[in-house]
């Protein structure tokens, strides 16, 4: 190959890429991020109670010390959470029991409703530190708290945080908090998203392909 013949390849090799930079558009298309995650979904709370829960019934528990309360749906006036959107969620309720014959039962309530029973006893001298878990599809403006029935007693002191209650935001309109999505039957992974090409692209992108063969043909002498 000549002077001249490698001066007109490489002015053709860069004509043909700046063309299908301008009409061939992007290749690979970021996923955009849903409403609420661009503006920052997370909600998420972690409360403690200092002091003793002994023997009476508490509807709600009020769990006054407030150690994360992302998303500001828990109320410590009122032991209350309450979703601020649609999603599923889970809670956990945790008590260190107290020593002594005590029938110990927390109620997870939504909407005053009795969900789910957390049930503990033990006997004598002993104690335990007792872990229920929750989870369920709420709607936005549902309200969440934990009741105790008479005749239940746990304790904690103001640093050992051995009673809390929970609770956090794991998916919300069909998009995962922690990754992924839910509510969809086997999806398939896609390793990319493509842009359709405009006719503008086919159009540069037929004449590319011809401008090449004619290339070669020319090198070929």
């Amino acid at each position: 190959m000549n002077a001249t013949k490698r001066r007109f390849f490489l002015v053709a090799l860069s004509v043909l890429c700046g063309t299908s930079l301008v009409f061939g558009g992007p290749v690979n298309q970021v996923s955009h991020q849903t409403a609420d995650r661009q503006q920052g979904s997370a909600v998420l709370f972690y409360v403690a109670h200092q002091g003793q829960l002994r023997d009476v019934m508490f509807n709600p528990v009020i769990l006054n010390q407030v150690l994360v309360n992302e998303g500001s749906a828990y109320d410590n006036n009122t032991g209350v959470f309450t979703a601020p959107i649609a999603g599923i969620y889970q809670f956990v309720f945790v008590a260190q029991l107290c020593r002594g014959p005590h029938n110990n039962n927390w109620d997870f309530m939504v909407n005053g409703d009795e969900r789910m029973k957390c049930h503990a006893q033990v006997s004598g001298g002993d104690t335990t530190l007792n872990t229920c878990y929750y989870m369920e599809k709420l709607k936005k403006g549902d309200q969440v708290w934990i009741k105790q029935r008479a005749g239940s007693c746990a304790w904690a002191s103001t640093t050992s945080k051995t009673i809390t209650f929970s609770g956090i935001l794991l998916a919300s309109q069909g998009a995962s908090t922690l990754g992924g999505r839910y509510g969809s039957s086997c999806p398939l992974p896609s390793l990319s998203h493509r842009v359709a090409p405009s006719s503008a692209g086919r159009r540069a992108a037929g004449s590319g392909v011809f401008f090449i063969m004619l290339l070669c043909l020319f090198l070929w002498e």
